[in-house]
Parts: structure tokens; sequence; C-alpha cells
């Protein structure tokens, strides 16, 4: 197999130059190239909206944050707008070159360790997404995915193939035509409010990831978790500035944080594997980075769902709801009733009868910390 030439495309270069590809997995970064090609760039950053904190528990090995392709699929719907309109899977080069031909650029899931254009080529057996933009004397094919590994690093390119080289690099792959409608409009508090209900999994699993931490499947699972964690935060803490929800930056700096987390979790699973087991401080330390972003997830929901519901039910401006209730406009106790059950219903919670008697209910910010408390619980 000739290795791939490197080539620059009017198309897709530009495209890729816009994508964060380093806050994304091998499944999202092409799928966020799709987004950004159809409705401009920097769409792809709505992926951020929803970084669902969803271990996977198996039954015999150790748990995962690793997300499959379905539900990447499935988030590049709800959040992008991208649909699936053909779906074929198990086909080799020949059909996939048919199929680009007949639908134009598709998104491919094969496996990394036959593609030449990523370090696992001929490394490592894993899934990887590339898109097919162009058939005919040559294949171009786009990949935008950005990591370093100990074989090399990978970075979002075009390259130029000859078929048969192509043939042979994808063997056999799902092939995906897919279609863009409109962006969706995202509701931030509803997205941040289910982003703080997901982080409810976090005791179970660091307690599961401690039940794994003396064998070699269980720290490489957590390498690939903690690298997968630090890249959904960083995405996560560039849609809440676009979004225009103010945090003081705490997850820009607790992406960081998982960032650093990951080099050292890299380095320390190496060092395991001759010999002496990971150290339980790096468990203790996900554990922590793990309860500050269930805290500040909590937080930014109540928040959100507070200012929303007395912006809607007084008919303010959301900027301009602060300060003791009594002073707001057209604030009254039946309004007040009318807020705290669009809160609940917001947050899924309900208030204690005894926390309605007590003064919290004196201003904005006491009352989201009632609630944020009946969120968090005891």
């Amino acid at each position: 197999m000739t290795m791939p030439s490197e080539t620059v495309d009017r198309t897709w270069s530009p495209v890729l130059d816009g994508v964060h590809a380093a806050e994304l997995d091998c499944l999202q970064a092409n799928l966020a190239v799709l987004a950004d090609r159809h409705h401009g760039a920097g769409t792809h950053v709505a992926l951020g909206a929803a970084p669902r904190f969803a271990p996977a528990f198996p039954p015999d090995g150790p748990p995962s944050l690793d997300v499959p392709l379905d539900g990447r699929l499935t988030e590049a719907s709800r959040l992008l707008g991208l649909a699936v309109a053909v779906r074929e899977d198990g086909v080799d080069g020949p059909a996939l070159r048919r199929l680009a031909a007949a639908h134009g650029p598709l998104y491919v899931v094969g496996d990394a360790h036959t593609m030449p254009w990523v370090p696992y080529f001929g490394q490592k057996h894993m899934e990887h997404s590339f898109l097919l933009t162009a058939v005919g004397d040559s294949c171009t094919v786009v990949d935008a995915y950005h990591n370093d590994t100990p074989w090399g690093s990978a970075r979002p390119a075009v390259w130029r193939m000859a078929v048969a080289d192509f043939d042979a690099a994808a063997p056999k792959s799902s092939a995906f035509a897919v279609t863009a409608s409109a962006v969706p409009a995202l509701d931030v508090g509803a997205e941040l409010a289910a982003s703080a209900r997901a982080l409810g999994f976090v005791d179970r699993y660091v307690e599961a990831v401690r039940e794994h931490g003396d064998r070699p499947a269980g720290w490489d699972a957590l390498v690939l978790d903690v690298w997968l964690v630090a890249r959904t935060r960083a995405l996560h803490a560039r849609w809440l500035a676009r979004a225009g929800v103010d945090d003081g930056g705490r997850a820009a700096r607790g992406a960081a944080a998982w960032l650093t987390l990951a080099a050292q979790t890299y380095v320390a699973m190496r060092r395991a594997r001759r010999g002496g087991g990971m150290s339980g401080a790096l468990v203790d330390r996900v554990h922590e980075l793990l309860v500050a972003d269930r805290d500040l997830a909590v937080e930014l929901a109540v928040r959100s769902a507070v200012v929303g519901a007395l912006a809607t039910v007084l008919e303010l401006d959301p900027a301009g709801v602060a300060g003791p209730l009594r002073e707001l406009p057209r604030f009254n106790s039946f309004r007040l009733v009318d807020v705290i059950e669009r809160v609940e219903a917001a947050l899924r919670v309900e208030l204690d009868p005894d926390d309605l008697a007590t003064g919290d209910l004196r201003d904005v910010d006491a009352l989201a910390g009632l609630f944020r408390r009946a969120v968090s619980g005891p």
C-alpha cells in the first residue's frame, strides 16, 4: 500500500481549520466537519451542550464512558440537525465508492488498524471515522481527528489516495449518507438540567473504577475515560461561553484540570504495566474532579431554572433578575407559587413543605440555594 498524500482542498480544508478537533473524539470529529460544512464555522460547538455522564457497567469488565456510534449519531441529529438518510453496514471499498458516487460525501466508520493516514495503522484495532468526499480516478479522504499517540500524531487533514489503496484501507466499514436540516434551537436551561441529572452516577462509577483498579483492563479503561472527559469538558466550557452562561471561568479551569489528569493517568498506566499497579490517588483525583463537575452543573442548572422562571412569570429581562424577590416588578406570593412549580418541573425535584416556610424565599440567590440543596440531596 502506498501512503496517502496530504493535499489542500478548496472545500474541506477551510472547514477543518475551524473545527476544535482537540475537543472531540474520533466519531464526533467528522460529524463536526459535516455540520460546519453545511451550517457554517462553529456550528459543531453545539455538541458541547450535552456532556452527558453516562457510564456503562458491563458485568465482566470495568466501567466505561465511551459513547457508541449510534449515540454519537443521535447527538448529531438532536444538536446539529444531521440525519442519516442512507446507512449500509459491512461494506467494502468498492461499495463505499459506489455509494459516494450515488449520494455524495459519506461519513464512514471502520477499523483504524487498516487506515494508513492515522497513527493506529498496523498498530491498534479501534473504531474510527472519516469522510469519503470524492471518488473517481482517485479517492479523497477527510479526517478531522486530532490526537497524540505512542505511534505518532494525528492532525486534521485531507488525503488523496489511489483507488486500490483506498479499497485496502476500508475493507469493511459502515457508511452513512448524511443530510442536514436546520440546526435545532436548544433550550439552554433544559440542557444544563439534563447534564446535572446525569452526574448523579458519579459515586457508582468511581466505586466501579476502584473495583477494577488492580487489573490492566481497568487501567486502560480509566485512561480512555479521563481522556474523553477532558475533551468533553473543554467543548462544554466553549459551549457555555457561546451560550452566554456565566460560570466565572470554572468550566474552563475544570477542563484544564482534566487535561492535566489525562497525562498523569497515561504515565501511571505505562508504569503500572511494568509492575506495581495504578495509584489510588489518581482515582481519588478522578472522584474530586467529577464532584466539582457535578457541583458546577447543579449550580448552573438551578440558577438558569430559577432566573428563567422568575423572568417568565414576572415578564422581565433575565439580566435584571437579581436581589430581593419583593423588589422585583409584579412580584407577589401568588406568582412565587408559579415560579416554584416551574422550577420544580424544570429540575424534576419537589421542595419539602418545610422549606417553603424558611427565609430562603427572600431573594434570588437564596431561592437558588434552596433548589440547589434539593437537587444535590443531603
